[in-house]
């Protein structure tokens, strides 16, 4: 590999502006086109997409895709093995257009999150936990808690806990069958709710 060009190919990506910003004619993400040289395959369904948009959005990524410099190299497809088809097409959307879509399923928004954790993709981790938590009720409000305590999103823990904690809240989810699973399978989080829920009687 040459290194100058490997050079010139990451300063390039670093002085990308943001995905909204793109020119109209590379921000198509997953289609087929001419300007396209990386190529994924995410549960049998190949994607599309421009290196140096890539590496200027993802540092993850921004050394690996630099790396490969001949043609036959640049026709590889690189397998993605640890995500949904459709949590990768909007992860590629997000880095080309800033855009997450409004009729993306909360299933879908969720995986997307823990994608945009691991790629450190700090904003769309803040868009979907914006999502969800405008989104929380009686019924979503325990799967999200225990969706962020095994992922690890404090922020969106914090906000499940003071939401069910409310007093008509709490009173109607000690009569469900959440309660009850929650006490079975996530005893510590049932706790930690019931903490929250004595800390603001309290005052």
């Amino acid at each position: 590999m040459n290194p100058i060009r490997a050079t010139k190919r990451i300063k390039i990506a670093e002085e990308l502006p943001e995905g909204s910003m793109l020119p109209e004619n590379i921000r198509r993400p997953g289609e087929t086109n001419e300007m396209a040289d990386v190529k994924f395959i995410v549960e049998g369904e190949i994607f599309s997409a421009h290196r140096a948009v890539l590496g200027a959005r993802l540092a993850v990524f921004k050394a690996e895709l630099s790396e490969s410099d001949s043609a036959a190299e640049r026709e590889e497809v690189i397998p993605i093995m640890d995500m949904q088809a459709a949590v990768f097409k909007l992860l590629l959307e997000f880095m080309y257009t800033d855009n997450l879509p409004e009729d993306a399923s909360f299933e879908i928004i969720q995986g997307l999150m823990v994608a945009a954790n691991k790629y450190a993709l700090e904003g769309l981790v803040v868009r979907c936990q914006q999502r969800l938590i405008k989104n929380l009720t009686l019924d979503t409000g325990t799967d999200y808690l225990i969706f962020a305590d095994q992922n690890g999103f404090s922020k969106l823990k914090k906000e499940c806990l003071q939401f069910l904690s409310k007093e008509d809240i709490i009173r109607k989810l000690a009569l469900s069958l959440k309660h009850g699973l929650m006490g079975v399978n996530h005893p510590s989080l049932l706790h930690e709710l019931r903490e929250v829920y004595e800390s603001r009687t309290l005052f």
